[in-house]
């Protein structure tokens, strides 16, 4: 059977215009009967597009699963990071205490000896005494400096790495 194509659109798909063709061929009974079954249908192009279909959807599956993979990785590196900033915060707020604690220590100290050198003032207005006050004051300082330092330079350590 011959299939009449010229009255076909040619720019639909192949199962449309495959449609079409069976359509006329149905509404032109004049061709005799032995005609019709000579000739019989080619359906390897759907075949193709059925490969090809199957191939794209294989293809796609494929990229979606690979998206998927990285998407769980990229997960997982954003808990990491995020585990490592949280350390690295409470490890600051720890040093951020020590710190607080020994400059409150240092404060408690420098009172204690304004009482102390206040006391010395009115008992005796001898200026050695005043002297070795001043002496043990600014040696308070230096050892509580020497013990701070440490401290200080990881803090600022740190805090350089984050800014």
């Amino acid at each position: 059977m011959a299939i009449n194509l010229r009255n076909v659109e040619p720019l639909s798909s192949k199962s449309l215009l495959m449609e079409q063709a069976m359509r006329r061929r149905a509404q032109n009974k004049d061709e005799p009967e032995h005609m019709m079954d000579m000739v019989s249908p080619d359906y390897e192009w759907l075949k193709e597009d059925k490969t090809v279909l199957n191939n794209l959807v294989s293809q796609m599956d494929g990229s979606v699963g690979q998206l998927s993979k990285q998407m769980k990785r990229l997960e997982e590196l954003s808990d990491q990071s995020r585990q490592k900033l949280e350390k690295e915060q409470a490890l600051l707020f720890n040093q951020i205490r020590t710190l607080n604690n020994l400059l409150k220590n240092q404060v408690d100290v420098f009172g204690s000896l304004e009482r102390q050198l206040s006391d010395i003032e009115y008992k005796q207005n001898n200026v050695l005494p005043q002297i070795g006050i001043g002496l043990v004051a600014g040696l308070m300082s230096a050892i509580t400096i020497l013990a701070t330092a440490p401290w200080l330079t990881v803090l600022i350590e740190k805090m350089r790495v984050v800014v």
